[in-house]
């Protein structure tokens, strides 16, 4: 270092013990227990995982994608609706009718595997 270069400043560790200026204290180091002393950690139960969902529905929405059972309730002649988008997919004869009229349905019949 020459003589015409002011003289630099003690860099800062993150490891210096000393706390910086306005900041928080600096953290206390661990001890590692040694090799003799046991230390008990209590062992947590395995988090239990709720079951998935079961698949409700043998109908698929095709605008929106909401799986759905046609209410049984309404007559040949009401129309269904999307309990998700409310979007009309079709007749209630066309959803019970024996193989489905899929072609006046805005509704996919999904295969039971």
């Amino acid at each position: 270092m020459s003589e015409s270069e002011p003289p630099r400043r003690k860099t800062l560790s993150l490891k210096s013990p000393v706390a910086a200026p306005g900041g928080p204290p600096p953290l206390e180091r661990m001890v590692k227990p040694s090799a003799r002393t046991t230390v008990f950690t209590p062992q947590a139960p395995p988090p239990v995982e709720p079951p998935p969902p079961p698949a409700t529905g043998d109908w698929k929405c095709k605008p929106c994608g909401t799986r759905f059972d046609p209410p049984a309730e309404l007559a040949d002649e009401d129309s269904v609706r999307c309990p998700s988008c409310n979007a009309r997919l079709g007749l209630a004869s066309d959803f019970r009718s024996d193989p489905p009229n899929v072609a006046k349905l805005r509704a996919r019949w999904l295969k039971k595997a």
